[in-house]
Parts: structure tokens; sequence; C-alpha cells
């Protein structure tokens, strides 16, 4: 039986009017078998991607927060079961196989027409599946995450107003070495029926090379879209860039269990705590509506990771 709560506190941001103080993000029972198949049922890291089952263990992340863009702060668990093989392909190729089903939150702020929205939604009725295939050459792999989830409320809706369901995929590539390290993911979330129109694509690239056992240097950028619908007119769909986010850093481990991170950050674009001008609308023909100056900011985060 694993169980892991959360506490935290998001800056300035809009999620935490949605952030329980306590959140308890992992409860689960695994069983594990002699041919390599683990069952967990209950609240379980949700496998997506490189990093989501290790999201909070700041000692294993060369960075604060890695790859912000992908997984923002929210799909850390699956209310459900997993289920996990791997398998021998021959000549040192490997699968891992994930399939799981289940249901869980999404929390979320993006940039629209109108500024911030934040997001708070239960998705459930979820299925699906992340491969990853190991190759010959040791710290190369690459995968791919698929999951497709029913919004609530539904069920107790007329069914011309029920959402349809939305896909979300993600693609994972990551070569690590000695010395050397370079990691890209890419993630979409996409739903054609309106109200509830998603369409949705982020991605970071990361590298970094590590010249000691005790030191890191990193650097990272992310950026991603949201597709901005405007219903009931004729002015077209606008591409809303989020944030263009240009991360270097150093982490400091002088033992396993700690880690000392200093990054700098330079962000571009939209998608911040306080809502920033976005959208200019039209006001005369042609009805097209154009995007607002890119707002910037820099930063400095030093952080301090234990595990124990």
């Amino acid at each position: 039986m694993v169980t892991q709560l959360l506490h935290r506190k998001i800056g300035s941001s809009p999620l935490n009017a949605i952030t329980p103080d306590i959140d308890p993000v992992w409860a689960f029972y695994e069983r594990r078998f002699d041919n390599g198949t683990s069952v967990k049922v209950g609240r379980n890291p949700l496998p997506r991607g490189l990093f989501n089952e290790i999201r909070y263990i700041g000692t294993l992340l060369p960075t604060f927060r890695v790859g912000n863009a992908v997984y923002g702060e929210t799909l850390e668990y699956l209310d459900g079961a997993v289920v996990r093989k791997p398998f021998e392909l021959g000549s040192d190729w490997k699968l891992d196989v994930s399939a799981f089903a289940g249901g869980y939150s999404i929390k979320a702020q993006l940039p629209g027409a109108t500024g911030i929205s934040t997001i708070d939604s239960r998705n459930e009725n979820s299925f699906g599946t992340q491969v990853f295939l190991n190759t010959p050459i040791e710290g190369v792999r690459v995968g791919a995450f698929y999951n497709n989830y029913l919004g609530t409320p539904s069920a107790t809706l007329p069914e011309a107003q029920r959402p349809n369901r939305t896909t979300t995929m993600m693609y994972s590539a990551e070569a690590v070495f000695s010395k050397v390290f370079a990691r890209s993911e890419l993630t979409t979330f996409k739903q054609t029926k309106a109200p509830n129109f998603v369409d949705f694509t982020s991605y970071y690239v990361q590298g970094g090379i590590t010249p000691t056992d005790k030191i890191t240097l990193v650097t990272e950028y992310s950026s991603g879209t949201n597709v901005v619908r405007f219903a009931g007119t004729p002015i077209p769909d606008l591409n809303l860039p989020l944030n263009n986010d240009l991360t270097i850093g150093v982490a400091y481990k002088p033992n396993p269990q700690v880690a000392f991170k200093l990054e700098g950050h330079q962000v571009e674009g939209y998608s911040f705590d306080r809502p920033v001008p976005s959208i200019i609308p039209p006001t005369a023909p042609p009805l097209v509506a154009r995007l607002a100056p890119k707002s910037k900011t820099y930063f400095a985060l030093a952080s301090v990771a234990f595990t124990f």
C-alpha cells in the first residue's frame, strides 16, 4: 500500500483557489507478479510521459518543474487501475507497456479571448495506454501515450448538450548518457464539439551536461498554442500562443538525497498568473481577430529538494 499527500501553494496563480490544502495524490495497492507484470488499484500515478510518476521527487529532476508547458499542475493521478508489463523483443530491444482505466481531475489555466480561464473538471470513463520502446543503445528510448475520456457532467444533460469524448496524446523521446542528456515531449488535447471545443498543443525540448557526478547544467525551451474559437460569430479561429519559456539552470547534489537548484527564466507570451492583453477583437470588416503584443518577464528561481 502506497500513500502520498501533497501540500503546495502555486505563487499568485488562480489555481490556488481550486487546489486543496492537502491533496492525496497517491493512495494505491500494488501487486507484482513473477513475469514482470504489475497491477495498481486505487489513486495511482498516471503513466504519462517521462516524468509524471516522479514529478514531485525533486532530487530526480534537473529543474524545479520539468516541461511545465506539457505537465502543468495537473494529471498527477488516475482513480482506477493500471496494469504494466515489460516485453523482451530480442537483440536488446524492449517494450514497456501500460494500460489503464478510471477517472481523474484536470486543473489548468489557459489564456483565451477574455483573459485567463481556470479549468477545474472531472473526467470519467477514461481509458488509455502508454508504450515505451527501449533501444539497444543504453539510455535511448521513445514513447507514446494515448488517453480518451468523457468530461462531466454528461449523463444528467440532454443528449444534444452532452460533450464529446476528448482525446489526448503525448509523444516522448529521451537520450541519457553518462555526461550528456537530451529529451523532448509534445502533448495534444482535442475535442471538436461546441461549447466544449478543445484544441491544445504544447511541447518542450531539454538538454544538459553532467560534468561531475554532483553538478548538472541544463537548458530547456517550452512553448504551445491554444486555439480560440469565437462561437456564434463569423470570426475565424485564432491560434493563441502560450508562453515561450527559456530556462537555464544548474543543480548541485552533494549526495543522492539532497539537490540545490538555481535557474533563470525568460518568459514571453500570454499565459501569466495575472491577465495580460492577448486578443484584439475586430471592430470592422474584415472580421479577423489579432494578437496583442506579447508580454515578457524575467525571473530567477532557487530551490532545494530532500528525500528521506
